[in-house]
């Protein structure tokens, strides 16, 4: 059966040309980009070129290039035509109303790619209509919420407290000098509002002690990207608990010297929780006790101590768009998310990648309940 075209959309990726009639008379239409080729052979491909191809931009209806080339192709012959390119996934279907044109502008890689992995744009409606809590916007806090609202993620909560050190602005150059003593949420959400200006930004930059803090910021996201430094791996923790009694699903991210360390990606009550790994890594330190020692000295400590930390701006770049990228596929269904239960580890010095798995600790004084509950449904 046929695929019904009302807003035919032929994706700005694809490059269309035509070869001269051939001495049977036979034209050849080529549709080429980066993933993919087509070629048709038949005739008037010149006039279908020139007066069909510049109507397929989802602006016009099917009934209007029907109209505009009346002269040259009947109606029906029309109609199989961009039928055989819409099955082949060449052509695409605009609903009405789509993303703003200036927005469509503005993202029209990400949404070439969207078109051919899944025709349509159900993978962008379910970026727009998704919240995304960013906690945490020093390091590579701030280059996810601004990643993530230029993918057209449709809220994107800037939280933290603090404010902009002169190291910020090493990690995020691009929140610039002027920046330093100002409040980090609404310096990051002043960015995110002039690069993506069709996502609703909120700002929240009160002080967050207890759980009952952590549960009013992110309730009702849909997922959280925690980019909190270790020196407040109290709060981590906290967050870890309010998570798994809500059921919310979040991804951690740090900045270990010349590595990055991408995930753990937490499902809870579907797999190890975030003190399911912190026990892992201490566990499999060189020296344990003297790991169980800094981590206890961390979870005193309440204290961002991101300025002091050895970094590089590269791993900050690197740990964003990688966090940002499985936040895109978890929202979407894009693909299934790599870091549930695993973390990513980048050495810059020499590019090395390992994945890790991480698992789920027996009788975690964290998890153990819940992933009993869930067992039991």
């Amino acid at each position: 059966m046929p695929i019904s075209l009302q807003n035919p959309l032929l994706p700005t990726h694809y490059s269309v040309w035509f070869d001269p009639p051939d001495e049977d008379g036979d034209e050849v239409l080529h549709f080429v980009s980066e993933r993919r080729s087509l070629k048709l052979k038949g005739r008037s491909f010149r006039e279908f070129h020139q007066r069909v191809i510049p109507m397929l931009n989802g602006k016009h209806s099917i009934e209007e290039i029907e109209t505009a080339t009346t002269d040259i192709f009947p109606a029906d012959e029309l109609r199989e035509a961009l039928g055989v390119l819409a099955e082949q996934g060449i052509l695409v279907d605009v609903p009405q109303p789509a993303v703003a044109p200036e927005v469509a502008e503005r993202m029209a890689p990400q949404l070439n790619l969207f078109h051919d992995l899944a025709p349509g744009l159900t993978f962008q409606n379910k970026l727009e209509a998704a919240t995304v809590a960013v906690l945490g916007l020093s390091g590579a806090g701030a280059g996810i919420a601004l990643a993530l609202a230029a993918a057209g993620v449709g809220t994107i909560r800037c939280i933290d407290s603090l404010t902009v050190a002169p190291s910020d602005v090493y990690l995020s150059p691009f929140t610039g000098v002027p920046a330093v003593g100002s409040g980090r949420a609404e310096t990051v959400s002043g960015l995110v509002e002039r690069a993506a200006p069709q996502v609703r930004v909120v700002v929240d930059d009160r002080k967050l002690d207890s759980e009952d803090d952590l549960r009013a910021v992110i309730e009702g996201a849909d997922i959280v990207a925690c980019c909190l430094d270790a020196g407040q791996s109290n709060l981590i923790f906290k967050l870890n608990r309010v998570c798994l009694a809500s059921g919310m699903r979040w991804i951690a991210c740090s900045l270990a010297g010349a590595e990055i360390v991408a995930g753990p990606a937490m499902h809870p009550g579907k797999g190890p929780c975030y003190l399911c790994y912190r026990m892992r890594a201490v566990a499999c330190a060189g020296n344990p006790d003297d790991a169980f020692a800094y981590e206890r000295f961390l979870d005193r400590r309440k204290s961002d101590d991101s300025p002091r930390r050895e970094n590089l701006v590269f791993g900050a770049g690197l740990a964003a768009n990688f966090i940002g990228m499985e936040i895109v596929k978890e929202l979407t269904g894009l693909a299934e998310p790599s870091l549930v239960g695993r973390i990513l580890t980048v050495r810059l010095t020499d590019l090395a990648i390992e994945k890790h798995s991480v698992l789920r600790k027996p009788w975690c004084p964290a998890c153990f309940g819940v992933q009993e509950a869930d067992v039991d449904k």
